[in-house]
């Protein structure tokens, strides 16, 4: 009895891909989904040598529904993948964040200062190139992605910080000194 070929997929501690999005007889996309600051922080932070598209969507919402489709594609030309079962790293990375409701989403909403779903990032690193609103923004997307593919690593975060709105920086210090362990009993 033969044994199945296990998919070589590398190491993520926080997020995980999401199984919604399949091709047929290509790459499979792996798109990352994340749940708190925490794991968007550590998934920019983990290869900020590339690129990294988000997508912000609400299930219920027919706009995202449509982006959907349009980000899967981007995903599946642009992003890492499975393809026979092997792991094929792509020229950017790819994640997604669910708004569930205003409660459970709150981070999304006031922390990142989402203006509305759907909503496409682009960032290098921790610092944001781009961003845009609506559907429509997936081709958007793609046209930036065509302008900054040949930059280096360098090169790509001199252009964000000339970029940058400083939101998510500023959320992650903030995250920081709201938790328990910054003050301890030396102090």
């Amino acid at each position: 009895m033969s044994e199945s070929p296990e998919i070589i997929v590398p190491p993520v501690s926080a997020p995980v891909a999401s199984p919604s999005i399949t091709s047929i007889g290509g790459k499979e996309p792996f798109i990352n989904k994340i749940n708190s600051l925490d794991e968007l922080q550590y998934f920019l932070q983990e290869d900020e040598d590339r690129l990294v598209a988000i997508k912000f969507y609400a299930p219920w919402c027919k706009t995202c529904q449509r982006l959907g489709n349009h980000f899967g594609r981007l995903a599946r030309e642009w992003g890492d993948g499975v393809l026979n079962r092997n792991f094929v790293e792509g020229r950017i990375r790819c994640a997604e964040v669910e708004f569930k409701t205003v409660e459970t989403s709150r981070w999304v909403t006031e922390e990142l200062s989402i203006p509305a779903i759907p909503t496409l990032q682009l960032y290098s690193g921790v610092t944001k190139l781009w961003q845009g609103v609506g559907a429509q923004n997936t081709k958007l997307l793609q046209d930036q992605l065509h302008k900054l593919e040949h930059l280096s690593p360098d090169d790509l975060r001199a252009l964000g910080e000339s970029r940058d709105d400083g939101v998510l920086q500023q959320a992650m210090e903030d995250s920081f000194y709201s938790t328990p362990d910054f003050l301890n009993e030396e102090w």
